[in-house]
């Protein structure tokens, strides 16, 4: 029941591969299945290098240029749109969730429909 819902992650990348994998890895434990989209805004370190070869289901946009942090989760939301997704998680590339963060916040909104726009506690690493 809890994954009755089309969800899509998107996330904006620029040089983010010393936090990338505990990002995705976050996501992908989520009890919230989502499909994930990275929006990468050309990375010079190995971001994209290490996304295709350890997230081959991650949806690696490649944008050759640094767009911005806006831009980059414009296209995301417009690839979600166009996929008719339920909901649209914009996630940080430094920054991970619990595994009931996702199922939680469209728990809020189905009980409180005319919320347009939710967002969790950010917590720093100590918590």
């Amino acid at each position: 029941m809890m994954n009755q819902y089309k969800v899509y992650s998107v996330i904006a990348t620029y040089n983010g591969l010393q936090w990338i994998e505990r990002c995705l890895n976050s996501l992908l434990a989520s009890t919230q299945t989502s499909h994930i989209v990275v929006i990468d805004n050309g990375s010079k370190d190995n971001t994209v290098g290490f996304i295709q070869k350890k997230y081959p289901m991650v949806q690696l946009i490649e944008t050759g240029k640094n767009l911005g942090f806006g831009q980059a989760n414009n296209i995301g939301l417009a690839i979600a749109l166009k996929n008719k997704a339920d909901y649209v998680f914009l996630l940080n590339q430094d920054a991970w969730i619990e595994t009931d963060t996702i199922i939680n916040l469209i728990n809020v909104h189905v009980a409180n429909p005319v919320y347009g726009i939710l967002s969790p506690v950010h917590m720093n690493g100590a918590g």
